[in-house]
């Protein structure tokens, strides 16, 4: 009982700084018995809420927020599609921080932000524990009957890491002149 209490826990903080690897792994954890899946669910979308709002906050007591370039985007859209905004800022990949920010700072009723982004949390806490719950266990499936590559596979990925390595320093040198690349 402690455990998932602990795993519930875990997953409202992760979910604010985590995003999509805290209901994948809670999902996982619950399929393996640690917890129940809609707890885990649940405990993701009031974590992703609680950030939504945290940083809504922000926006709505600094105005000087308006004048911030990287805020020109979100606000756009917060003044065009109000709706669309605050169902999507769970979903809009890089603009999770600023779309609050902006909704903040333009002023969006809280009620309503709030009412908003908790469907949208709770849409996406069910989307991503649900795959957690059945992509998890096809990778822990996967896992055991990759035992047998595990050294081969390990010394493709350092070597895969090197040559990426290399190419980029290299990529480097050539952009700011270096004289040492030949």
């Amino acid at each position: 009982m402690t455990q998932a209490l602990i795993l519930y826990a875990m997953m409202v903080v992760a979910a604010a700084f985590q995003e999509e690897f805290a209901p994948l792994a809670g999902a996982l954890a619950a399929h393996n018995g640690h917890g129940e899946i809609w707890l885990v669910g649940a405990a993701c979308a009031v974590g992703s809420w609680l950030h939504g709002v945290a940083l809504y906050s922000v926006g709505r007591r600094s105005r000087a927020a308006l004048q911030r370039p990287a805020l020109r985007r979100p606000l756009e859209l917060v003044h065009r599609h109000h709706l669309i905004a605050l169902l999507g800022i769970r979903f809009a990949y890089g603009l999770r921080l600023t779309l609050p920010l902006a909704c903040g700072a333009a002023g969006v009723r809280f009620g309503a932000f709030a009412l908003w982004t908790a469907i949208s949390s709770a849409a996406w806490a069910a989307l991503f524990a649900t795959l957690g719950w059945f992509a998890g266990e096809f990778a822990v499936q996967q896992a055991r009957h990759f035992r047998h590559y595990e050294i081969r596979a390990g010394i493709v990925l350092l070597a895969l890491g090197a040559v990426f390595w290399v190419w980029r320093r290299r990529r480097a040198r050539v952009e700011t002149g270096d004289p040492r690349v030949a």
